[in-house]
């Protein structure tokens, strides 16, 4: 199966509704329902300083809506005393999981991290969500303990 190839953009106001539906999923994996409405989403991705929602567009698909999601905030570190980047949601949707869009994702977050001067980037997961064990495993990243890893 040839790999996908991936556009990793800010997302526009056209992403959200398919964002807002790929975040719906990933509380589910965990047993939880999400809260957030799409106007809140907007308010945050959107019109918020300290989120970078970046989005992940086949570029060989006739399809407009993203596969793949990452929501980075971006805020002082308390311990490291420095601006950082916090990956709080990385979703790719099935069956585009395992061609790279995750690490395509985050890669783009540590670049808007660099960009927003941070000094680092925390990645926040939960070891129960499919995949991402993987993802920060191959990534080099141990995922199980702590629920958290920086960078």
């Amino acid at each position: 199966m040839p790999v996908p190839t991936v556009t990793i953009r800010l997302a526009t106001e056209a992403d959200l509704p398919e964002t807002h539906r790929m975040q719906i999923a990933l509380a589910a994996q965990t047993g939880q329902s999400a809260t957030i409405t799409p106007r809140i989403l907007a308010r945050i991705a959107l019109e918020g300083p300290a989120a970078r929602l970046l989005v992940a567009h086949r570029t060989d698909s006739p399809q407009p809506h993203p596969v793949g999601f990452a929501l980075m905030l971006v805020e002082r570190n308390m311990v490291a005393g420095a601006e950082w980047g916090f990956v709080e949601q990385l979703y790719v949707q099935e069956p585009d999981r395992g061609h790279g869009i995750g690490r395509a994702l985050l890669a783009a977050a540590r670049q808007k991290a660099a960009d927003a001067r941070c000094e680092g980037v925390t990645v926040s997961s939960k070891p129960e969500t499919d995949g991402s064990a993987l993802v920060w495993r191959a990534m080099g990243v141990d995922a199980l303990e702590p629920r958290f890893a920086a960078e």
